[in-house]
């Protein structure tokens, strides 16, 4: 099976191309079945780059006909001939973000200290140059290495600083701190909690920082999709005991204005084991619950979200076996209370929509935990590979008939096998039959897959999803049902006791409901969880 060019004969052997033939849009009336494809393959490119980038501002970024690369960051253009992947740009970016780029001796004079009196970040920067020196073998060619801690320390800070500045505001105190030895962890922790803050969808303002007449929060942040507002305070532990009660006091006692987010790095090597992050998260979280039952001058401490981390990368520069770790917990909050279970299916349904914004903020940190390559959300296996056609589902191929005869087919439906590292495609024929055919699939083309399957195919396919609770199983009823008419919903709960009641609810709280007893349904059928 091979796809068809665009000025390719045309299979029907009329001689012509087949833009020109049968790939033509040749009717008005072709367009209402191209649109449509136009229309899914859009979106699954922003899917595809919401999925890489998270939700803030997307890289705005083009390549000019001179072969210059222009990136916009806020209201600022930068260009080089170098950036051919995002990290490339990422590299160049920090330097001029930090003040040691052009007309600037900030960073030559660091690297010209002995080492160990040096900043942390021109450290990381020359054990980043010699990765790059042992791995990039080939000029002008993209390569790839595993990331030992002094890149993701080098690197991640650099696409946290890019976020805010690109969706905020990088502010000059923030990046002298940076700059300071002394102040570099704290600031540090504040800009990864504000861009991981911002690529779940959250909007940040900072408080005046020249206001000495009050204690106040980091900033705040607006989640976008619901308006609701947060004060935020980051804070980063420092030294050999995990001990974080003072730092947790003296994020609740300061001012705030919206409802509590606290942040608490840990700061603890890792040595890349499940069994040793989940260790160091329990311990941390349970400390911290000892705090809900004391007061300070006779008031009990106030309520907030605690999101407990621990990004180890410059305890390991130069190994790859670590492991970033999250907990989150509700401190003074019972209804979101790490491993607790909800006294009810309705009880966790309830208590997700009324945290919503967190359990947001989680998938975010779950989901955009790596540093695209790519600017456009592109799949690096398909951005910098050889140019060997790819499926997309819409598209024209050739396959073999039954009759051992090449025809132009559409791929309709397409799956993949992935231990046999083939594709299992549907096509609909130029002449209206349907046939089913196998595609090979390379070793690139898998990673791809594994890194997107539901954008695989070049439109959002249905991601199958492992269902291990009821509320996920609540989740998938739901999906299903949302946008089912009342009336049809109401059809299918005829003869439920409360009808009458059910028929006053509007359609997003009847689905709510109908996929609830959907689920206690299924459990009376002999379903079970894990």
């Amino acid at each position: 099976m091979t796809k068809i060019g665009r000025n390719d004969p045309c299979p029907c052997g009329s001689g012509k191309k087949f833009k020109r033939c049968h790939g033509a849009l040749a009717h008005l009336d072709r367009l209402q079945f191209e649109i449509p494809k136009m229309v899914a393959r859009a979106q699954a490119s922003e899917a595809q780059r919401q999925r890489q980038q998270g939700m803030g501002r997307p890289i705005i970024s083009v390549q000019t006909e001179t072969g210059h690369r222009l990136v916009a960051v806020r209201n600022r253009l930068m260009y080089s001939k170098g950036w051919k992947t995002f990290h490339d740009f990422l590299v160049d970016y920090i330097k001029t973000a930090l003040g040691s780029g052009s007309g600037s001796d900030w960073g030559a004079s660091e690297l010209a200290k002995p080492s160990d009196q040096r900043h942390p970040i021109l450290n990381w920067y020359q054990l980043v140059g010699e990765q790059q020196r042992t791995y990039i073998t080939e000029p002008g060619k993209v390569s790839s290495a595993e990331m030992t801690g002094a890149i993701a320390a080098f690197m991640f800070l650099a696409y946290d600083l890019y976020a805010l500045d690109h969706n905020a505001e990088l502010q000059e105190k923030l990046v002298a701190r940076l700059r300071n030895r002394d102040n570099f962890e704290g600031a540090r922790y504040e800009v990864f909690v504000a861009a991981t803050l911002i690529r779940a969808g959250f909007e940040i303002e900072f408080e005046n920082e020249d206001d000495r007449t009050t204690t106040h929060c980091e900033f705040t942040a607006t989640f976008t999709r619901t308006g609701k507002r947060f004060s935020v305070e980051a804070k980063h532990r420092a030294g050999a005991r995990l001990r974080m009660g003072h730092l947790l006091i003296g994020a609740l006692q300061k001012r705030a204005n919206h409802p509590r987010i606290v942040f608490i790095d840990i700061n603890m090597p890792d040595d890349g084991s499940e069994a040793n992050g989940s260790a160091l998260m329990n311990s941390a979280v349970r400390k911290l619950r000892g705090f809900e039952h004391k007061t300070i001058n006779g008031q009990q401490l106030p309520p907030a979200y605690l999101i407990v981390t621990n990004t180890p990368w410059h305890h390991h520069l130069e190994s790859t076996s670590f492991r970033c770790c999250m907990d989150v917990d509700g401190f003074q909050i019972p209804d979101f209370k790490a491993n607790v279970m909800a006294p009810s299916l309705r009880a966790a349904i309830e208590a997700r929509e009324s945290h919503i914004e967190l359990h947001e903020l989680m998938r975010s940190i779950q989901d955009h935990s790596n540093i695209p390559a790519t600017f456009d959300g592109d799949v690096p296996e398909f951005a910098f590979g050889d140019g060997a056609p790819r499926l997309v589902i819409g598209r024209h191929y050739l396959v073999t008939d039954h009759d051992a005869i090449e025809r132009p087919g559409e791929l309709t439906t397409a799956t993949v096998m992935e231990a046999e590292k083939r594709a299992v495609c549907g096509l609909t024929l130029d002449n209206g039959t349907s046939i089913i055919c196998t595609w090979p699939l390379s070793d690139e083309e898998i990673a791809a897959w594994r890194r997107h399957p539901d954008t695989f195919f070049g439109v959002v396919t249905q991601r199958s999803t492992k269902v291990e609770t009821p509320l996920q199983l609540y989740d998938f009823f739901l999906d299903g049902f949302k946008q089912t008419p009342k009336e049809r919903l109401l059809e299918r709960m005829t003869g439920a006791p409360d009808f009458q009641e059910l028929t006053r609810l509007d359609q997003p709280k009847l689905a709510s409901i109908f996929a609830e007893r959907s689920v206690y349904g299924a459990i009376a059928a002999g379903l079970k969880f894990a």
